[in-house]
Protein backbone atom coordinates (compact mmCIF):
# COMPACT_ATOMS: atom_id res chain seq x y z
CA UNK A 1 0.00 0.00 0.00
CA UNK A 2 1.15 3.49 -1.17
CA UNK A 3 -0.38 6.87 -0.50
CA UNK A 4 -0.86 7.30 -4.21
CA UNK A 5 -2.84 4.22 -3.78
CA UNK A 6 -4.72 5.65 -0.79
CA UNK A 7 -6.33 8.46 -3.15
CA UNK A 8 -7.81 5.76 -5.32
CA UNK A 9 -9.92 4.20 -2.47
CA UNK A 10 -10.39 7.33 -0.31
CA UNK A 11 -11.49 11.03 -1.22
CA UNK A 12 -9.81 11.98 2.57
CA UNK A 13 -7.16 10.85 4.69
CA UNK A 14 -7.55 12.40 7.98
CA UNK A 15 -5.35 12.29 10.61
CA UNK A 16 -7.06 12.96 14.25
CA UNK A 17 -6.25 13.13 17.78
CA UNK A 18 -8.33 14.38 20.52
CA UNK A 19 -7.52 15.63 23.95
CA UNK A 20 -9.53 14.66 26.68
CA UNK A 21 -10.39 15.30 30.66
CA UNK A 22 -10.94 11.74 32.47
CA UNK A 23 -13.27 13.27 35.36
CA UNK A 24 -11.77 13.62 38.78
CA UNK A 25 -11.60 9.76 38.98
CA UNK A 26 -9.71 9.36 35.92
CA UNK A 27 -12.42 6.33 35.32
CA UNK A 28 -15.35 8.74 33.96
CA UNK A 29 -16.25 8.80 30.97
CA UNK A 30 -13.57 11.06 28.45
CA UNK A 31 -14.96 14.35 28.15
CA UNK A 32 -13.35 16.05 24.95
CA UNK A 33 -11.19 18.92 25.15
CA UNK A 34 -9.99 19.78 22.00
CA UNK A 35 -9.58 18.03 18.34
CA UNK A 36 -7.62 18.54 15.54
CA UNK A 37 -8.11 16.47 11.57
CA UNK A 38 -5.40 16.93 9.07
CA UNK A 39 -6.34 15.38 5.42
CA UNK A 40 -3.02 14.38 4.39
CA UNK A 41 -4.65 14.28 0.76
CA UNK A 42 -5.00 18.01 0.26
CA UNK A 43 -3.29 19.22 3.22
CA UNK A 44 -6.27 21.08 4.81
CA UNK A 45 -6.22 21.06 8.77
CA UNK A 46 -9.06 21.92 10.97
CA UNK A 47 -8.20 22.93 14.88
CA UNK A 48 -11.58 22.76 17.22
CA UNK A 49 -12.15 23.53 20.56
CA UNK A 50 -14.41 21.52 22.31
CA UNK A 51 -14.34 21.70 26.18
CA UNK A 52 -17.45 22.94 27.79
CA UNK A 53 -19.44 24.13 24.05
CA UNK A 54 -21.65 22.18 22.08
CA UNK A 55 -20.09 21.51 18.74
CA UNK A 56 -21.12 19.69 15.38
CA UNK A 57 -18.41 17.45 13.97
CA UNK A 58 -16.20 19.94 11.52
CA UNK A 59 -15.87 17.57 8.89
CA UNK A 60 -18.22 14.68 6.77
CA UNK A 61 -16.84 11.42 7.14
CA UNK A 62 -18.32 8.50 4.09
CA UNK A 63 -16.97 5.43 2.91
CA UNK A 64 -14.66 7.20 1.13
CA UNK A 65 -13.05 9.21 4.13
CA UNK A 66 -10.26 7.47 6.04
CA UNK A 67 -9.80 8.17 9.84
CA UNK A 68 -6.35 7.60 11.22
CA UNK A 69 -5.73 7.53 14.88
CA UNK A 70 -3.18 5.64 17.42
CA UNK A 71 -4.84 3.87 19.61
CA UNK A 72 -8.27 5.21 17.53
CA UNK A 73 -10.36 4.09 21.03
CA UNK A 74 -10.02 6.93 22.73
CA UNK A 75 -11.15 8.59 19.61
CA UNK A 76 -14.11 7.00 18.59
CA UNK A 77 -14.88 7.25 22.52
CA UNK A 78 -14.61 10.80 21.76
CA UNK A 79 -16.92 10.70 19.11
CA UNK A 80 -19.48 9.31 21.12
CA UNK A 81 -19.36 11.83 23.62
CA UNK A 82 -20.25 14.19 21.12
CA UNK A 83 -23.02 12.53 19.01
CA UNK A 84 -21.02 12.88 16.38
CA UNK A 85 -21.54 9.74 13.50
CA UNK A 86 -18.86 7.33 13.96
CA UNK A 87 -16.82 6.90 11.29
CA UNK A 88 -17.13 3.95 8.93
CA UNK A 89 -13.51 3.46 8.00
CA UNK A 90 -11.09 3.50 10.29
CA UNK A 91 -7.24 2.90 10.64
CA UNK A 92 -5.76 2.21 13.94
CA UNK A 93 -1.83 2.69 13.65
CA UNK A 94 -1.30 1.21 17.11
CA UNK A 95 -2.94 -1.80 16.26
CA UNK A 96 -1.21 -2.00 12.38
CA UNK A 97 2.16 -1.93 14.76
CA UNK A 98 1.65 -4.72 16.99
CA UNK A 99 0.26 -6.46 13.82
CA UNK A 100 3.74 -5.55 12.33
CA UNK A 101 5.86 -6.80 15.33
CA UNK A 102 3.82 -9.68 15.52
CA UNK A 103 5.87 -12.69 15.61
CA UNK A 104 8.84 -11.27 15.04
CA UNK A 105 11.83 -12.59 17.36
CA UNK A 106 14.71 -9.78 17.40
CA UNK A 107 17.41 -8.61 20.49
CA UNK A 108 16.37 -6.21 22.13
CA UNK A 109 17.86 -3.01 23.63
CA UNK A 110 18.15 -2.29 27.03
CA UNK A 111 16.11 1.13 26.08
CA UNK A 112 13.71 -1.22 24.45
CA UNK A 113 13.67 -3.37 27.81
CA UNK A 114 12.61 -0.48 29.59
CA UNK A 115 9.74 0.70 27.88
CA UNK A 116 8.30 -2.73 27.68
CA UNK A 117 8.47 -3.02 31.54
CA UNK A 118 6.85 0.87 31.98
CA UNK A 119 4.15 -0.71 29.49
CA UNK A 120 5.01 1.97 26.54
CA UNK A 121 6.51 -0.76 24.11
CA UNK A 122 3.92 0.00 21.67
CA UNK A 123 3.64 3.62 22.15
CA UNK A 124 3.29 6.43 19.46
CA UNK A 125 6.97 7.05 20.73
CA UNK A 126 8.27 3.44 20.22
CA UNK A 127 6.29 3.08 16.79
CA UNK A 128 8.30 6.37 15.32
CA UNK A 129 11.45 5.02 17.01
CA UNK A 130 11.03 2.17 15.24
CA UNK A 131 10.27 3.84 11.87
CA UNK A 132 13.39 5.78 12.53
CA UNK A 133 11.46 9.00 13.27
CA UNK A 134 12.59 9.42 16.86
CA UNK A 135 13.69 12.91 16.42
CA UNK A 136 10.26 13.78 14.95
CA UNK A 137 8.89 13.27 18.49
CA UNK A 138 7.26 15.70 21.09
CA UNK A 139 9.73 16.11 23.67
CA UNK A 140 8.88 13.88 26.44
CA UNK A 141 8.78 16.92 29.55
CA UNK A 142 6.69 19.27 27.44
CA UNK A 143 4.02 15.97 26.61
CA UNK A 144 4.09 15.37 30.42
CA UNK A 145 3.39 18.81 31.34
CA UNK A 146 0.31 19.15 28.74
CA UNK A 147 -1.36 15.67 29.63
CA UNK A 148 -0.97 17.27 33.12
CA UNK A 149 -3.04 20.23 32.12
CA UNK A 150 -5.77 17.94 30.38
CA UNK A 151 -5.91 15.56 33.11
CA UNK A 152 -6.26 18.65 35.52
CA UNK A 153 -9.22 19.44 34.07
CA UNK A 154 -11.20 23.32 33.27
CA UNK A 155 -11.27 25.85 33.46
CA UNK A 156 -9.12 26.91 30.66
CA UNK A 157 -7.20 30.33 30.33
CA UNK A 158 -7.07 31.57 27.02
CA UNK A 159 -3.23 30.70 26.86
CA UNK A 160 -4.50 26.69 28.31
CA UNK A 161 -6.62 26.12 25.26
CA UNK A 162 -4.13 27.63 22.91
CA UNK A 163 -1.36 25.39 24.57
CA UNK A 164 -3.62 22.34 24.46
CA UNK A 165 -4.71 22.78 21.18
CA UNK A 166 -0.97 23.36 19.62
CA UNK A 167 0.02 20.40 21.63
CA UNK A 168 -3.30 18.19 20.25
CA UNK A 169 -1.60 18.93 16.57
CA UNK A 170 1.36 17.56 17.64
CA UNK A 171 0.44 14.21 17.74
CA UNK A 172 -1.36 14.75 14.67
CA UNK A 173 1.84 15.99 12.48
CA UNK A 174 3.22 12.80 14.28
CA UNK A 175 0.83 10.67 12.63
CA UNK A 176 1.43 12.51 8.94
CA UNK A 177 5.32 11.27 8.95
CA UNK A 178 4.17 8.08 10.27
CA UNK A 179 1.69 7.05 7.93
CA UNK A 180 3.46 7.23 4.67
CA UNK A 181 6.54 4.73 6.63
CA UNK A 182 4.45 2.04 7.72
CA UNK A 183 2.04 2.18 4.37
CA UNK A 184 4.59 -0.40 2.57
CA UNK A 185 3.30 -2.80 6.10
CA UNK A 186 -0.01 -2.68 6.16
CA UNK A 187 -2.62 -4.70 4.59
CA UNK A 188 -5.71 -2.33 3.84
CA UNK A 189 -8.03 -4.95 4.45
CA UNK A 190 -6.82 -6.45 7.35
CA UNK A 191 -6.44 -3.02 8.67
CA UNK A 192 -10.13 -1.69 8.29
CA UNK A 193 -10.69 -4.99 9.71
CA UNK A 194 -9.41 -4.19 12.56
CA UNK A 195 -10.32 -0.27 12.78
CA UNK A 196 -13.86 -1.40 12.91
CA UNK A 197 -12.99 -3.72 16.21
CA UNK A 198 -11.38 -0.93 16.90
CA UNK A 199 -14.55 1.33 17.19
CA UNK A 200 -16.22 -0.82 18.65
CA UNK A 201 -13.29 -1.40 21.83
CA UNK A 202 -14.19 2.86 21.98
CA UNK A 203 -17.78 2.12 22.63
CA UNK A 204 -16.97 -0.63 24.96
CA UNK A 205 -14.48 1.12 26.77
CA UNK A 206 -16.45 4.55 26.91
CA UNK A 207 -19.67 2.31 28.83
CA UNK A 208 -17.72 0.64 31.23
CA UNK A 209 -19.24 -2.48 33.30
CA UNK A 210 -21.68 -0.95 36.07
CA UNK A 211 -20.93 -1.80 39.55
CA UNK A 212 -21.81 -1.98 43.38
CA UNK A 213 -19.80 0.95 43.74
CA UNK A 214 -20.81 1.29 47.83
CA UNK A 215 -20.03 -2.79 48.20
CA UNK A 216 -16.46 -2.13 46.37
CA UNK A 217 -15.89 0.87 48.15
CA UNK A 218 -16.57 -1.59 51.45
CA UNK A 219 -15.05 -4.44 50.50
CA UNK A 220 -11.45 -2.13 49.70
CA UNK A 221 -11.48 -0.36 52.97
CA UNK A 222 -12.10 -3.97 54.93
CA UNK A 223 -10.36 -6.23 53.17
CA UNK A 224 -7.49 -6.51 55.17
CA UNK A 225 -9.90 -7.48 57.92
CA UNK A 226 -11.24 -9.92 55.51
CA UNK A 227 -8.49 -11.76 54.20
CA UNK A 228 -7.31 -12.93 57.91
CA UNK A 229 -10.44 -14.34 58.58
CA UNK A 230 -10.63 -15.43 54.82
CA UNK A 231 -7.19 -17.73 56.03
CA UNK A 232 -8.46 -19.21 59.15
CA UNK A 233 -11.51 -20.29 57.59
CA UNK A 234 -10.34 -21.70 54.73
CA UNK A 235 -7.62 -23.55 56.71
CA UNK A 236 -10.71 -26.40 57.29
CA UNK A 237 -10.80 -27.04 53.54
CA UNK A 238 -7.37 -25.88 52.88
CA UNK A 239 -4.82 -26.35 54.89
CA UNK A 240 -1.65 -24.66 53.18
CA UNK A 241 -1.49 -21.28 54.32
CA UNK A 242 1.37 -20.28 56.82
CA UNK A 243 1.04 -16.66 57.76
CA UNK A 244 0.17 -14.36 54.55
CA UNK A 245 1.51 -17.03 51.63
CA UNK A 246 1.53 -20.62 50.98
CA UNK A 247 3.61 -23.35 52.97
CA UNK A 248 5.34 -25.27 50.25
CA UNK A 249 5.52 -28.05 53.09
CA UNK A 250 1.72 -27.65 53.87
CA UNK A 251 0.54 -27.65 50.13
CA UNK A 252 2.86 -30.77 49.05
CA UNK A 253 1.10 -32.42 51.72
CA UNK A 254 -2.30 -31.47 50.28
CA UNK A 255 -1.30 -32.32 46.53
CA UNK A 256 0.19 -35.86 47.74
CA UNK A 257 -2.76 -36.42 50.01
CA UNK A 258 -5.07 -35.91 46.27
CA UNK A 259 -2.97 -38.67 44.64
CA UNK A 260 -1.86 -35.90 42.34
CA UNK A 261 1.56 -36.80 41.88
CA UNK A 262 2.61 -35.41 38.48
CA UNK A 263 2.04 -31.80 39.41
CA UNK A 264 4.39 -29.72 37.85
CA UNK A 265 7.50 -29.02 40.19
CA UNK A 266 10.20 -25.98 40.03
CA UNK A 267 13.33 -26.37 39.42
CA UNK A 268 14.18 -26.21 43.21
CA UNK A 269 11.85 -29.34 43.26
CA UNK A 270 8.41 -27.94 45.03
CA UNK A 271 5.36 -27.95 43.83
CA UNK A 272 4.63 -24.71 41.55
CA UNK A 273 2.00 -22.30 42.61
CA UNK A 274 1.98 -20.04 39.97
CA UNK A 275 -1.45 -18.81 38.23
CA UNK A 276 -0.87 -20.56 34.89
CA UNK A 277 -0.22 -23.96 36.91
CA UNK A 278 -3.17 -23.47 39.07
CA UNK A 279 -4.92 -22.42 35.97
CA UNK A 280 -4.10 -25.81 34.13
CA UNK A 281 -5.23 -27.87 36.92
CA UNK A 282 -8.26 -26.36 37.74
CA UNK A 283 -9.74 -26.33 34.17
CA UNK A 284 -9.29 -30.66 35.32
CA UNK A 285 -10.31 -30.48 38.97
CA UNK A 286 -12.99 -28.55 40.25
CA UNK A 287 -11.51 -28.79 43.99
CA UNK A 288 -8.09 -27.23 42.36
CA UNK A 289 -10.54 -24.16 40.72
CA UNK A 290 -11.81 -23.32 44.40
CA UNK A 291 -8.15 -23.46 45.78
CA UNK A 292 -7.30 -21.36 43.18
CA UNK A 293 -9.84 -18.41 44.20
CA UNK A 294 -8.99 -19.14 47.56
CA UNK A 295 -5.16 -18.73 47.26
CA UNK A 296 -5.66 -15.75 44.78
CA UNK A 297 -7.45 -13.45 47.39
CA UNK A 298 -5.21 -14.85 50.26
CA UNK A 299 -2.33 -12.80 48.07
CA UNK A 300 -3.91 -10.01 46.76
CA UNK A 301 -4.18 -8.27 49.81
CA UNK A 302 -4.66 -5.06 47.64
CA UNK A 303 -7.55 -6.71 45.42
CA UNK A 304 -9.36 -3.68 45.58
CA UNK A 305 -6.75 -0.75 45.29
CA UNK A 306 -6.76 -0.21 42.15
CA UNK A 307 -10.47 -0.91 40.68
CA UNK A 308 -10.85 1.57 38.20
CA UNK A 309 -14.57 2.87 39.33
CA UNK A 310 -16.23 6.40 37.68
CA UNK A 311 -18.41 8.61 39.44
CA UNK A 312 -21.39 7.09 37.92
CA UNK A 313 -20.72 3.57 39.26
CA UNK A 314 -19.03 2.10 35.70
CA UNK A 315 -15.83 -0.09 35.64
CA UNK A 316 -13.74 1.69 32.94
CA UNK A 317 -10.23 0.15 31.87
CA UNK A 318 -8.10 -0.13 28.94
CA UNK A 319 -9.11 -3.36 26.66
CA UNK A 320 -5.92 -3.33 24.93
CA UNK A 321 -7.28 -4.44 21.82
CA UNK A 322 -4.22 -7.13 20.18
CA UNK A 323 -2.25 -7.20 23.00
CA UNK A 324 -2.38 -11.02 23.88
CA UNK A 325 0.04 -13.20 21.68
CA UNK A 326 -3.03 -14.68 19.89
CA UNK A 327 -3.89 -11.20 19.03
CA UNK A 328 -6.64 -10.90 21.88
CA UNK A 329 -7.48 -8.50 24.48
CA UNK A 330 -5.54 -7.70 27.36
CA UNK A 331 -6.71 -5.41 30.25
CA UNK A 332 -5.28 -4.91 33.28
CA UNK A 333 -5.59 -7.96 36.13
CA UNK A 334 -5.76 -4.78 38.58
CA UNK A 335 -8.00 -1.89 37.21
CA UNK A 336 -10.54 -4.26 35.74
CA UNK A 337 -13.63 -6.39 37.65
CA UNK A 338 -12.71 -9.38 34.82
CA UNK A 339 -8.96 -9.71 36.14
CA UNK A 340 -8.86 -10.97 39.60
CA UNK A 341 -10.20 -13.61 41.29
CA UNK A 342 -14.11 -14.59 39.42
CA UNK A 343 -15.94 -13.97 42.09
CA UNK A 344 -14.87 -10.72 42.21
CA UNK A 345 -17.22 -10.22 38.93
CA UNK A 346 -20.62 -10.34 41.66
CA UNK A 347 -19.61 -6.79 42.04
CA UNK A 348 -21.42 -6.11 38.75
CA UNK A 349 -24.88 -5.04 38.97
CA UNK A 350 -26.95 -3.41 36.59
CA UNK A 351 -28.50 -0.06 37.79
CA UNK A 352 -32.35 -0.17 38.44
CA UNK A 353 -34.50 -0.42 35.52
CA UNK A 354 -31.93 -2.45 33.17
CA UNK A 355 -30.68 -6.18 33.28
CA UNK A 356 -27.41 -7.46 32.26
CA UNK A 357 -26.35 -10.50 30.67
CA UNK A 358 -22.95 -12.44 31.76
CA UNK A 359 -22.14 -15.19 29.31
CA UNK A 360 -19.56 -16.85 27.25
CA UNK A 361 -19.81 -17.71 23.49
CA UNK A 362 -18.36 -20.48 23.31
CA UNK A 363 -15.88 -20.55 20.02
CA UNK A 364 -17.27 -17.01 19.22
CA UNK A 365 -14.70 -15.96 16.64
CA UNK A 366 -14.85 -18.70 14.78
CA UNK A 367 -18.46 -19.05 14.54
CA UNK A 368 -18.26 -15.42 13.61
CA UNK A 369 -15.55 -15.71 10.50
CA UNK A 370 -17.39 -19.02 9.62
CA UNK A 371 -20.87 -17.15 8.90
CA UNK A 372 -19.31 -14.21 7.57
CA UNK A 373 -16.77 -15.98 4.85
CA UNK A 374 -19.86 -18.29 3.81
CA UNK A 375 -17.52 -21.07 4.32
CA UNK A 376 -19.67 -23.82 4.22
CA UNK A 377 -17.20 -26.83 5.21
CA UNK A 378 -15.84 -23.78 8.01
CA UNK A 379 -19.92 -23.87 9.20
CA UNK A 380 -19.96 -27.84 9.24
CA UNK A 381 -16.93 -27.89 11.69
CA UNK A 382 -18.09 -25.24 13.83
CA UNK A 383 -21.65 -26.94 14.34
CA UNK A 384 -20.08 -30.16 14.70
CA UNK A 385 -19.34 -30.02 18.63
CA UNK A 386 -15.49 -28.85 18.18
CA UNK A 387 -14.16 -26.95 15.16
CA UNK A 388 -10.21 -27.51 16.19
CA UNK A 389 -10.89 -31.44 16.26
CA UNK A 390 -12.82 -31.51 12.92
CA UNK A 391 -10.07 -29.38 11.61
CA UNK A 392 -7.22 -32.11 13.02
CA UNK A 393 -9.96 -35.29 11.88
CA UNK A 394 -10.37 -33.92 7.58
CA UNK A 395 -6.43 -33.29 7.62
CA UNK A 396 -5.57 -36.65 9.31
CA UNK A 397 -4.43 -36.18 12.37
CA UNK A 398 -7.08 -37.52 14.73
CA UNK A 399 -9.34 -40.02 14.20
CA UNK A 400 -12.82 -39.52 13.56
CA UNK A 401 -14.21 -40.60 17.29
CA UNK A 402 -11.65 -38.35 18.47
CA UNK A 403 -12.48 -36.08 21.46
CA UNK A 404 -11.57 -33.51 23.64
CA UNK A 405 -10.70 -35.20 26.04
CA UNK A 406 -8.97 -38.56 24.18
CA UNK A 407 -7.08 -35.87 22.05
CA UNK A 408 -6.83 -32.87 24.36
CA UNK A 409 -2.98 -31.62 23.07
CA UNK A 410 -3.33 -32.30 19.59
CA UNK A 411 -6.66 -29.95 20.05
CA UNK A 412 -4.80 -27.34 22.01
CA UNK A 413 -2.29 -27.32 18.92
CA UNK A 414 -5.18 -26.84 16.38
CA UNK A 415 -6.68 -24.15 18.35
CA UNK A 416 -3.56 -21.98 18.09
CA UNK A 417 -3.24 -22.91 14.19
CA UNK A 418 -6.45 -22.92 13.29
CA UNK A 419 -8.59 -20.86 15.49
CA UNK A 420 -7.37 -17.61 16.71
CA UNK A 421 -4.61 -17.29 15.50
CA UNK A 422 -5.47 -17.42 11.64
CA UNK A 423 -8.53 -15.17 12.43
CA UNK A 424 -5.87 -12.34 13.76
CA UNK A 425 -3.54 -13.01 10.81
CA UNK A 426 -0.75 -14.85 12.97
CA UNK A 427 2.57 -15.69 11.41
CA UNK A 428 3.60 -19.42 11.18
CA UNK A 429 6.09 -18.15 13.60
CA UNK A 430 3.76 -17.18 15.98
CA UNK A 431 1.62 -20.00 15.57
CA UNK A 432 4.35 -22.51 15.88
CA UNK A 433 5.56 -20.39 19.62
CA UNK A 434 2.02 -20.39 20.73
CA UNK A 435 0.99 -24.38 20.14
CA UNK A 436 4.74 -25.46 20.95
CA UNK A 437 5.35 -26.94 17.28
CA UNK A 438 7.85 -26.68 14.94
CA UNK A 439 7.72 -23.66 12.36
CA UNK A 440 7.43 -26.42 9.29
CA UNK A 441 4.67 -27.98 11.54
CA UNK A 442 3.07 -24.68 11.76
CA UNK A 443 2.98 -23.96 8.04
CA UNK A 444 1.99 -27.15 7.02
CA UNK A 445 -1.25 -26.36 9.43
CA UNK A 446 -1.42 -23.25 7.95
CA UNK A 447 -1.06 -24.27 4.16
CA UNK A 448 -3.86 -27.14 5.12
CA UNK A 449 -6.15 -24.54 7.01
CA UNK A 450 -5.59 -22.33 3.57
CA UNK A 451 -6.51 -25.31 1.35
CA UNK A 452 -9.62 -26.61 3.24
CA UNK A 453 -11.30 -23.70 4.47
CA UNK A 454 -10.96 -21.88 0.75
CA UNK A 455 -14.03 -19.59 0.89
CA UNK A 456 -12.95 -17.97 4.14
CA UNK A 457 -9.52 -17.84 3.19
CA UNK A 458 -10.72 -15.65 -0.21
CA UNK A 459 -12.82 -13.08 2.24
CA UNK A 460 -11.41 -13.22 5.42
CA UNK A 461 -10.86 -9.60 5.61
Amino acid sequence: MTLDKLREYFDSVRLVDFEYYPGETGADAPIPICVVMHDLLSGTTTRQWLFGQSQNCPVRFTDRDLLVAYYAAAEISCFIGLRWPIPPRVMDLHAEFRAILNGLSVARSNDEKAAMKANNRYSLLACMQSFDLGSAAVDAQYKTEMRDLALRGGPFTSDERQALIDYCETDVIALGKLLPRMLSQIDMRQALFRGRYVSAVGAIERAGIPIDHDLANRLQVNWEGIVTELIEVGRRQFDVIGRRDIDHAKFANWVEGRGLYDWPQTPTGQYATDSDTLNEWGRRLPEVLALKEYIYAVRNSKLFSQLQIGADGRNRFLLSPFAGKTGRNQPSNTKSVFGPATWVRFLIKPPPGRALIYADWSGQEYGIAAVLSDDRVMQADYFDDDPYLGFAKRIGLAPQEATKKSHPQIRDQLKVAAGLGVLFGASASTVARAGNISEIHAKFLLHRHQRLYNRFWQIRY
